[in-house]
């Protein structure tokens, strides 16, 4: 590579990396594209996702295929994926298939480095991708699989992706790559119903109980006292929630439930259900006085 070449891909490759650090955004949704090629110098970058179209809690995969357009060997020291902003990575989904100068393909697991602030995941090696003659066809392939949370906001969902090559002074960034997720909007109603005792007293608990209809697939329920959280939110398990909750103060407490969403079921906030409080018994002591009974003490 001549150094005008490299001071242009340098100077390219450094503005592109600031922009690793933005999350990538979705907008309405349209038609998703799950596969972009793109080209630098000699090497050529090919990365694929699937599904292209997702419900939240799903999980999707993202392939990459690093091949050259010469007979100039390169060695590929660090591969960082960028994906949506929230999506979770799946531990031991990052994959490397890479062969050697004189092997053939095997695949490997190398322990990414997560970044979730910046949506980034990285993975770092020595991988050869090679195309001359008695040394053809070694591509590098990585795979990573990502789980869609269960509050997704629908919308469609761009990614990116950054290379650096032996001898290159710069990453080679992609961002964002053109691979999109389509994210679908959860389009099952729910209803969220709340049981709560009529009265309680302070200091002691009382079990707070919301139930989803009908039964969704993920989620979590926030229960509020007076629009004001209570406690941390309970993931949904078979259609319910349970939260035991101690109040801290007298008087009528007014109580909702609010359940997330999640998958393909909609948010739903239960109907404002009243709990009397009533201040915790007086505890005292001392000397108890009987009026009548004559007093007893030395002469």
């Amino acid at each position: 590579m001549s150094r005008t070449v490299i001071r242009a891909v340098a100077a390219v490759g450094t503005a592109a990396v600031v922009a690793l650090g933005f999350g990538l955004g979705g907008g309405s949704a349209v038609a998703a594209t799950t596969s972009a090629t793109k080209t630098t110098d000699n090497l050529k970058v090919t990365k694929s996702v699937a599904p292209g179209t997702v419900t939240r809690g799903q999980t999707v995969t993202y392939k990459t295929v690093f091949e050259v357009t010469s007979i100039v060997d390169r060695y590929i020291n660090k591969i960082t994926d960028v994906h949506p902003a929230g999506f979770e990575y799946v531990p031991g989904s990052a994959k490397v298939t890479a062969s050697g100068l004189t092997s053939g393909p095997s695949t490997s697991s190398p322990t990414p480095a997560v970044d979730d602030a910046n949506n980034r995941l990285s993975v770092s090696g020595s991988w050869l991708v090679s195309d001359r003659p008695l040394s053809q066809n070694k591509d590098v392939t990585f795979e990573v699989t990502y789980r869609v949370p269960d509050t997704a906001a629908p919308g469609t969902f761009d990614s990116g992706l950054a290379v650096d090559v032996a001898t290159w002074q710069s990453s080679q960034v992609f961002n964002p790559m053109g691979v999109t997720v389509e994210v679908s909007a959860p389009d099952i109603a729910t209803t969220t119903g709340l049981n709560v005792p009529g009265t309680a007293k302070v200091g002691t608990a009382a079990n707070l109980t919301a139930t989803v209809a009908p039964a969704p697939s993920g989620g979590s329920v926030q229960f509020l006292d007076g629009g004001s959280p209570i406690g941390a939110p309970v993931a949904v398990a078979s259609g319910g929630a349970t939260l035991s909750h101690t109040f801290d103060a007298p008087g009528a407490h007014q109580i909702t439930a609010v359940y997330s969403g999640g998958g393909r079921y909609q948010e739903s906030t239960s109907p404002v259900m009243t709990v009397q409080v009533a201040a915790a018994p007086a505890s005292g002591g001392g000397s108890l006085d009987l009026p009548g009974l004559p007093s007893f003490g030395s002469s």
